[in-house]
């Protein structure tokens, strides 16, 4: 940043736990590029994102759910009928159904580091640094970029940003990229606000398909997809996926030792899409 004359620096919201990283003059740009450069723990129940399919996606979630909440049903029960005084039969039931359940979803979900986070978000990041690297000049006073913290924890450094600078984010297209390196099909979701927005339309035509990719605009009724974006009233998430033998986008080995794949294609085409779009601006 500081060689191509950029200011970078990292802005720290006020409860002190999020720390966003905010390249450029958010205030004056017009579109504001973002990623979250946190990482997911390795999850035993692989994370699939199924964007536009909703019985599939509510089906995937609440899957693992359902058994463990099965599972500690079962133990609860098992517990409390084996006392020999029945008196406390709920109350045993209820403690060992909650330490039964909360310890099987920390296992499977916040245990174990992953090292391997290709394309959860290590993607998103190089996508906003390779869009750096391209732009100059006026472009890059007209984008602004942040690499949000705590994305993995609730969307937290974002909600954080969007709430110390509600009126600033308004009306700014936010433009994020969240898991853009594995699959062939670039999958953008926008927020009412940003289909409204007057650079909408400059950003799908800036997208063609093209090179190998298919790019896809949906709005956010009837999509699935969880990311920082949503924070934001003009917000715009972007994905890529791969295409079932049925016709059906999904990205595959979210929060997995198996997160090894970000084509470096994915990043070029994206960068060089966005540079076109800026062009515009």
């Amino acid at each position: 940043m500081a060689e191509k004359g950029i200011d970078a620096r990292v802005e720290t919201t006020g409860d002190g736990k999020n720390k966003n990283v905010v390249i450029g003059d958010v205030t004056s740009a017009q579109v504001v590029c973002t990623a979250h450069y946190d990482t997911p723990a390795a999850a035993l129940f692989p994370n699939i994102m199924i964007p536009r399919n909703s019985l599939l996606f509510y089906l995937y979630q609440f899957a693992p759910i359902l058994l463990l909440l099965a599972i500690a049903l079962a133990g609860g029960f098992l517990a409390a009928v084996s006392l020999p005084d029945q008196t406390c039969f709920m109350q045993v039931f209820l403690l060992v159904y909650l330490v039964i359940y909360y310890g099987l979803y920390i296992l499977l979900y916040r245990t174990f580091k992953n090292p391997s986070n290709y394309n959860d978000n290590t993607s998103g990041v190089a996508a906003v640094l390779a869009l750096i690297d391209k732009l100059s000049g006026e472009q890059l006073e007209k984008v602004a970029f942040i690499l949000f913290d705590n994305e993995e924890k609730g969307k937290k450094g974002s909600k954080a940003y969007n709430k110390d600078h509600k009126d600033m984010m308004r009306e700014r297209l936010v433009v994020n990229f969240d898991c853009v390196g594995n699959g062939e099909n670039i999958v953008f979701v926008a927020m009412e606000g940003a289909e409204k927005h007057q650079s909408y339309s400059a950003l799908q035509e800036s997208f063609a398909s093209g090179g190998g990719f298919h790019t896809y605009f949906y709005p956010i009724k009837g999509s699935q997809s969880n990311s920082d974006y949503k924070n934001f009233p003009c917000g715009v998430g972007c994905m890529a996926c791969r295409r079932s033998k049925g016709g059906v986008l999904y990205t595959p080995y979210i929060h997995t030792p198996k997160d090894m794949v970000s084509n470096y294609g994915n990043i070029e085409f994206i960068a060089d899409a966005m540079n076109r779009f800026a062009a515009t601006l």
